[in-house]
């Protein structure tokens, strides 16, 4: 399995490689269909990883004809419950991943007890749908 992680990119590189602005590149992050890393100095940056899970957004736009709240509605449908071996099957009929669909789980303002600590740019619930065929199989 390649290591997605070597390399690392500045988000105007990252604009370039997927043919967008900046500008796409934040909205993406403030409709939380993306998650960023930021340097030190506060700029923001991006793996192979992250610039494939983006290619997989632009495709949904572009290939599928979805806008920004379909996908968020496409994401918020995870069931996180069975991707995250962390959660509870139990438990998860009483969290805001499950009974709130207007976001995915890493996107949301209440995140469950479970989720707190966690830091959701490497839980598996968030790692996902890098690939776009990903999302398919978890949905079925």
């Amino acid at each position: 399995m390649a290591d997605h992680n070597n390399h690392i990119y500045p988000i105007g590189v990252v604009a370039k490689i997927l043919d967008v602005s900046v500008q796409t590149l934040h909205l993406y992050e403030r409709e939380g269909l993306i998650l960023s890393r930021k340097t030190d100095a506060g700029y923001r940056i991006y793996n192979e990883e992250d610039i494939e899970r983006l290619k997989c957004i632009r495709r949904l736009i572009e290939v599928d004809g979805l806008n920004l709240q379909g996908i968020k509605k496409l994401m918020a449908m995870l069931p996180c419950w069975t991707i995250n071996e962390n959660c509870k099957s139990k438990e998860y009929k009483m969290c805001p991943a499950y009974t709130e669909l207007t976001a995915p789980c890493w996107a949301l303002l209440e995140k469950p007890a479970i989720c707190h600590e966690a830091d959701c740019y490497i839980c598996p619930v968030y790692k996902a749908p890098v690939e776009c065929k990903k999302i398919k199989e978890y949905l079925h």
